[in-house]
């Protein structure tokens, strides 16, 4: 189970080092997809992987990457369609959860995000995400 967007829109990021030896990022940005429901008056659930790469790592020593101290994901509904009849309908964006590990060093963050949707004739068209991360470079 789990699928891939079919696509990213408007993906911005901006970062900045902190006193302490810490970067900072913000990440934004929209996940283009296609999950349709199932009907009956049940939730069809789906997990989306979302893997957003973090911009802008220098390359000196070789390879730089983020180790994670902190991390705050937000993740949205920005587009539904029902194409007929609203029977049974609703969407969902029910949680989250990180898929990057926190003890080894990366240069890209993932996540799994629970989707549902409780209608045959709706859609999930579009997820936003804004996601924060605070971490070191290794």
């Amino acid at each position: 189970m789990g699928m891939w967007p079919d696509h990213f829109e408007s993906q911005f990021y901006n970062y900045f080092d902190v006193n302490d030896g810490l970067r900072a990022y913000t990440l934004t940005g929209v996940a283009v997809l296609t999950f349709q429901g199932g009907g009956g008056g049940r939730f069809k659930r789906d997990t989306l992987l979302v893997k957003v790469d973090l911009p802008d790592l220098p390359d000196f020593p070789p390879k730089n990457a983020l180790q994670l101290v902190h991390w705050a994901p937000l993740f949205t509904l920005n587009s539904i369609s029902n194409d007929g009849v609203a029977n049974d309908a609703a969407w969902a964006v029910d949680g989250w959860e990180l898929e990057t590990r926190l003890d080894f060093p990366t240069r890209d963050i993932a996540f799994n995000v629970a989707l549902a949707v409780g209608d045959a004739d709706g859609f999930i068209l579009r997820v936003g995400y804004m996601i924060s991360l605070l971490g070191r470079l290794v």
